[in-house]
């Protein structure tokens, strides 16, 4: 099971949550974008869909984790222990000014990554897809009685989102039944003795979740548009592990930092060095070998039966965002962790000299 670093700093994790919900939003903005342009109005059903199997899933894993806890499933305890992120750094509206009872909870968010991700990328429309859709599906997957509502919204050009998570007052107590291993497994990462260990599980499941929205939204496509789904969601890959590698670059000249194999790891866009267990392997200007044994989308991946999807996600993205961070690059990404019986190992070569 991972573990946190020792020497993990609270700045770094909170760059990193940054990083991560803002990769969310965009893998599912290149996913909506290619499945569009190439199918259409059919091709937004098949978007809708994922946006919804999203909140299925992910209404699913809250309900067994907070079940696993001794938790009541109502609509206090799914937004005081919500699994992404997104609500440690928008915590001050959520947490310390939002209103709090069993069956309804109400706060305004000033502050979204992802909606910050989107604007950027001039996405309001299919951005509030995800909004309407994925709230929805999570809140009633997660009590049959849960519903949302969302009058404000970011990705409609108001300056916040209002978010009001309710249940009728009558609604009748929900037992999720027998404690299961995977709520027993995932309740583990909202214990936390402190801050720090807290916003570090909380990264951690963030980083879960990204390798969940892909498969939950590439699934539809490939399903409903067969060979062209799956081109299409190679293509979409390809294009965020572009932007990734673009991106990184550009953090890297800001900060400073030499654009190099080494900088491509270490100060990666992922929380690579702060939860992903790395092991050099090769170390050099021009070829770098790291072996990984367990990621938490490795893990999602795998308790959802994706691991092909997986496979497809490092396979598609990495050569491209290795291309476009220095170009010359080439990026082998292999062996997507089974179970234990295999490592994944990212290969890394560039003919050119390394930049400065």
């Amino acid at each position: 099971m991972l573990t946190m670093p020792n020497d993990v700093a609270l700045p770094d994790i909170l760059d990193a949550m940054d990083s991560v919900l803002k990769s969310q939003a965009r893998i599912y903005m290149h996913l909506a974008r290619v499945a569009t342009e190439r199918f259409g109005r059919d091709g937004e059903r098949s978007v809708r869909l994922g946006l919804r199997a999203y909140g299925l899933w992910r209404g699913r894993e809250m309900q067994e984790a907070h079940h696993a806890l001794g938790k009541p499933v109502n609509m206090e305890t799914l937004m005081r222990n919500w699994d992404n992120a997104s609500t440690w750094v928008a915590s001050d509206t959520i947490a310390d000014e939002g209103r709090y009872t069993p069956n309804d909870v109400e706060f305004d968010v000033f502050h979204c990554p992802a909606a910050n991700a989107w604007k950027e990328g001039d996405f309001h429309q299919m951005g509030h897809w995800y909004c309407d859709e994925f709230h929805q599906a999570a809140a009633r997957t997660y009590h049959p009685d849960g519903n949302v509502t969302i009058h404000e919204n970011l990705m409609k050009g108001d300056d916040h989102c209002h978010f009001r998570w309710i249940m009728p007052p009558a609604a009748a107590a929900h037992d999720p039944g027998a404690v299961t291993p995977l709520g027993e497994k995932l309740a583990h990462d909202y214990n936390a003795a402190s801050e720090i260990e807290g916003a570090w599980k909380s990264l951690k499941r963030s980083n879960r979740l990204l390798g969940g929205h892909f498969f939950t939204c590439a699934r539809p496509i490939i399903e409903r548009h067969g060979q062209e789904g799956r081109a299409a969601v190679a293509e979409a890959l390809a294009d965020w592990g572009a932007d990734r590698g673009r991106r990184l670059r550009a953090r890297h000249e800001e900060r400073g930092r030499p654009l190099s194999l080494e900088s491509f790891v270490a100060d990666h866009d992922l929380p690579m060095r702060l939860i992903w267990p790395v092991r050099e392997i090769e170390s050099g200007p021009r070829r770098l070998v790291v072996e990984i044994d367990e990621t938490p989308q490795d893990e999602a991946f795998l308790d959802a039966d994706a691991a092909d999807l997986g496979r497809l996600w490092y396979e598609a993205s990495y050569p491209a965002m290795a291309q476009a961070y220095m170009p010359g690059t080439r990026a082998l990404w292999s062996a997507l962790v089974s179970r234990g019986d295999a490592t994944n190992r990212l290969e890394l070569d560039t003919p050119d000299a390394p930049r400065t």
